[in-house]
């Protein structure tokens, strides 16, 4: 995939770094209890350990894209681990609950630069076809982590002291961080945008905004309405409509929202932010249910939850292969009905369900969100222009972020609401387990939602990828009329003459195809019309040759067929009857008709092809090739001078 030791090594250190920022976050939770009677608070305040880590990394990310532009990877890397390790130090020696709160907060601080940068990383250092593999990868350490987090945290809560867990992810932290120093190079991350700005007032509106929203909903879920929490809310509210609305004016914005003007982005978005809600409620849910309902100790809720998080593990990368294979379309749909199936089963909990019941039901369940989360993010990162990927980072993590922090907040608020009002009627016991059944109902609708967004906008064929489309056009700061200008011009530049074969169609076809039109490649398109493949002259040629190595002289592999058993005759007569789409490659590269030149020149040379299809609303309308662009660019040059 065209990268070196060295720069294996540095993706797999940040790989591993932000493993254990993740991990850390989820290690709390089975604590709280033993933190609570140590530093002699209630479960009010003690929850301020997990909001509070959320709150500070939800708003420490739009500041991400502007260090991103600033610093380089490494020195923003290690920073981030630097502070991140101080902030573990600090809650390992802690003497107090003050104390321990402001460990997290630094925690948080180092936690929110990390996540995005890796992502934007991995983006920028894989090719496009090969982006669902990394991002699967990447997903492993996203899903994985924070599902072992709780059974980590359970065992060392039952066998030794909760001061421990800090302590260990500082250990880890520091060698994290020695590696990263010897092995990470001192460069930026090629897909940084170089014009990202740090606002003074958008940190606060987006502090007040996202933290105001935070605390009113944290707020319900534990006192219930009330004047506080409502006038947070609203101030929350204005503050992030004001912060969105200052970025699509400022000239240099901390954060380009205006990528969410890219539809597919925003779809992907918005169902993320479905599915993190429902996945982080859920975390909450569960053990409230083991340990409170059922009585089970910490280590147990943990190891209920343990087959699931394997297999999650397990099923990412699997995700990211089968993503570059066959699309996000058939992942999404498949893995949305089935979230939304699994969300429904434990909406049905009982206190005599049996624990088989909860593995099976969370390792499907967990299976579901492998087959959603990371697909659907790398479809939607695939519509943006290269250099957005970090501002598309930061605002997918963002908003991801307060989904999954406002999402459980809703979701504990119904379980409370309900639990409250059904107190005196049913028993506290019985009146617990309808609010976590009315949860989870509350988490299927969610889902739900999610998933009829899923069937309606998520589309794609394998390995097809468009440069930057109508919606690109605000996102790269031109005019709005620059779009059509675009359009105009591939129109003109572009050949349009396109010839393309089905996938039933055979090589003779082909052949013949090549012979009396005069070319050396065509696309392979479905009844629809709709790219599905490509062949190519070099692809027939490797049917004739004995060996299965690449060449990069034609003559080469004719020649290479001596050798062979079978005659060149016999061979040729044999994949004659062959269909194209058995010897083509699956999947095709294209652009969209609204790319600018930059980025048609960009795909040809990362994809290093000499021509690639023009596609407008899923359909080749064109084909341009390097010559045409050179031929272009040098009129236009030779009438300016």
């Amino acid at each position: 995939m065209g990268l070196t030791r060295r720069q294996w090594l540095a993706i797999s250190v940040i790989v591993f770094g932000t493993f254990v920022t993740v991990l850390n976050q989820t290690l709390v939770a089975p604590a709280l209890p033993s933190i609570m009677e140590d530093t002699h608070v209630d479960a009010a305040t003690a929850q301020w350990l997990t909001t509070g880590f959320t709150l500070v990394n939800a708003i420490m990310i739009p500041i991400t894209a502007y260090l991103q532009d600033r610093f380089s990877t490494k020195a923003l890397f290690l920073f981030s681990m630097g502070v991140f390790m101080a902030g573990a130090v600090m809650c390992g020696f802690t003497p107090d609950f003050v104390v321990l709160l402001a460990g997290r907060i630094v925690q948080a601080v180092g936690a929110g630069i990390l996540m995005p940068m890796s992502m934007t990383v991995l983006l920028v250092s894989f090719p496009v076809e090969k982006r669902g593999m990394a991002m699967g990868v990447f997903g492993l350490v996203v899903a994985f982590a924070p599902a072992i987090g709780p059974t980590v945290g359970g065992i060392v809560v039952d066998t030794a002291d909760w001061h421990i867990m800090f302590l260990g992810i500082a250990v880890l932290t520091g060698v994290v961080f020695l590696l990263a120093a010897l092995l990470m190079e001192s460069k930026k991350a090629e897909g940084h945008a170089g014009d990202a700005a740090f606002d003074a007032l958008s940190v606060i509106l987006s502090t007040f905004g996202f933290g105001g929203l935070l605390y009113g909903f944290s707020a319900i879920g534990s006192t219930g309405f009330g004047a506080v929490p409502v006038v947070a809310m609203l101030v929350g509210a204005v503050g992030v409509v004001w912060f969105f609305i200052r970025q699509t004016h400022l000239e240099t914005p901390m954060l380009r929202v205006k990528v969410l003007y890219n539809r597919k982005f925003l779809i992907a978005t918005i169902i993320g932010m479905l599915v993190q809600g429902s996945l982080l409620a859920a975390a909450i849910l569960m053990p409230i249910y083991i340990q409170t309902l059922l009585g089970l100790p910490a280590t147990i809720s943990g190891l209920v939850l343990m087959p699931g998080a394997v297999v999650m593990g397990i099923m990412n990368p699997v995700a990211g292969k089968l993503f570059d294979k066959h699309g996000p379309r058939v992942l999404g749909v498949f893995g949305m009905g089935l979230l939304f199936v699994t969300s429904l089963g434990f909406g049905v909990l009982t206190l005599a369900s049996p624990l088989w019941y909860l593995v099976v039901l969370y390792v499907v369940r967990m299976l579901s969100m492998a087959l959603v989360n990371m697909p659907i993010t790398t479809w939607g990162m695939n519509a943006l222009d290269t250099k957005l990927m970090n501002h598309g980072t930061s605002v997918n993590n963002t908003l991801r972020q307060v989904a999954g922090s406002l999402g459980t907040a809703i979701v504990v608020s119904v379980s409370t609401g309900v639990q409250n009002a059904a107190s005196a009627s049913m028993g506290a016991t019985r009146a617990t387990m309808v609010g976590i059944d009315v949860a989870f109902m509350v988490c299927a609708a969610m889902v739900l939602v999610g998933f009829v967004l899923t069937l309606i906008f998520v589309k794609g064929k394998p390995g097809t990828t468009e440069a930057v489309g109508r919606e690109g056009a605000a996102e790269r700061g031109a005019p709005e009329g620059n779009s059509g200008q675009n359009k105009e011009l591939l129109r003109r530049i572009m050949k349009t003459d396109v010839y393309t074969l089905l996938p039933t169609d055979t090589v003779h076809d082909a052949m013949e195809l090549f012979i009396t039109k005069k070319i050396s490649a065509c696309p392979i398109v479905d009844a629809h019309g709709e790219p599905v493949g490509f062949i190519s002259d070099g692809d027939i040629l490797k049917q004739l040759s004995r060996q299965s190595g690449s060449y990069m002289d034609p003559i080469v592999l004719i020649a290479t067929s001596a050798n062979d058993t079978t005659t060149y005759d016999e061979k040729l007569e044999q994949i004659m009857h062959l269909p194209v789409s058995s010897v083509g490659v699956k999947g095709t590269i294209g652009v969209n008709i609204h790319a600018d030149l930059e980025e048609v020149c960009r795909v040809l040379a990362n994809n290093h092809l000499k021509k690639v299809p023009v596609i407008e609303d899923d359909h080749i309308v064109g084909v341009i090739n390097r010559s045409d662009i050179t031929q272009y660019s040098m009129e236009s040059y030779l009438a300016k001078q």
